[in-house]
């Protein structure tokens, strides 16, 4: 794995040695999810000889600043989050998440199942649905996807929406709100679609969208581990992590937290390319670095 040193930008602030922050931008709260998070934390925080606090914020992007800040050592972080803060040289992955018995996914463009565009390069002046502007799947990549096509996505619509959620963006596109709209597909090693954004978790009971094109494979969401912290500590971490699903209870915890059947190592190359695609994007003006 690549060391701090490698990446620009300037080392985050020292966090406090006593004990360890994990951050978190939870999907949804409740008892369970608080006592889902205190497990996970306890679990890692044994492992590594140090207390772990858990730390809920309200959004990504609250905490990409935490990370920043110095507030917190480490955390969970979707991947367009992720490869910006590593750029910078903030953090490293130390465990990326498995879905479906995938670590990776694939963005793609959607429209109601009886428009008449066929390809994405017939869209113009177009109404579009995304979920937020640090989406992977459901923003960033899909504009990539439209350029790669020669759509301007600065000129290609008329209307854009950014509606918070995968669930809202199909509902825009199945409801009329929306001509195209942009979220996330599973796709099995002979490129079928076996579910999405427009399924259920298995891939039944599909909403009626077809889907124009697709982009990836993209790495899921990840655990990150701030550069200020030791080398030792972030590998400790990163074991630690790695067996988050010995029991059942820790199994669930993953699951109700991040929907995470399991955590794998890092796979480097896939990062290297996020990165690359995440910083074209950036300077490319395609996506706004926000």
């Amino acid at each position: 794995m690549s060391t701090s040193e490698e990446r620009p930008g300037s080392n985050p602030p020292a966090p406090d040695k006593s004990r360890l922050v994990f951050g978190f931008a939870p999907s949804v709260e409740g008892d369970r999810t608080r006592q889902a998070l205190v497990d996970l934390c306890r679990v890692l925080g044994d492992a590594v000889g140090l207390d772990v606090a858990p730390m809920r914020v309200a959004s990504y992007g609250a905490l990409e600043r935490a990370i920043v800040e110095g507030r917190a050592s480490f955390g969970w972080f979707p991947p367009v989050i992720l490869a910006r803060l590593e750029l910078s040289g903030r953090v490293l992955p130390i465990a990326q998440c498995v879905r479906a018995g995938s670590a990776v996914f694939h963005a793609c463009l959607i429209v109601r199942e009886d428009s008449p565009w066929r390809s994405v390069e017939e869209v113009r002046a177009a109404r579009a649905a995304w979920v937020d502007r640090s989406s992977a799947a459901g923003y960033v990549f899909p504009r990539l996807l439209l350029a790669a096509h020669g759509v301007d996505p600065a000129t290609a619509f008329e209307q854009e929406a950014f509606v918070q959620s995968h669930a809202e963006v199909v509902r825009h596109v199945v409801s009329g709100q929306a001509d195209i709209g942009a979220t996330f597909a599973s796709l099995s090693p002979t490129g079928k679609i076996l579910r999405g954004g427009w399924t259920d978790p298995d891939g039944s009971n599909p909403r009626p969208v077809r889907v124009l094109a697709t982009f990836g494979p993209i790495p899921n969401d990840a655990m990150a581990a701030s550069t200020a912290l030791g080398p030792e500590l972030r590998e400790a971490l990163g074991r630690a992590a790695l067996h988050a699903t010995s029991t059942p209870a820790l199994r669930a915890a993953l699951r109700h937290l991040f929907g995470a059947d399991a955590l794998a190592p890092v796979a480097e190359e896939t990062y290297a390319e996020l990165r690359t695609l995440v910083a074209r994007a950036l300077k490319s003006g395609v996506v706004l670095d926000t």
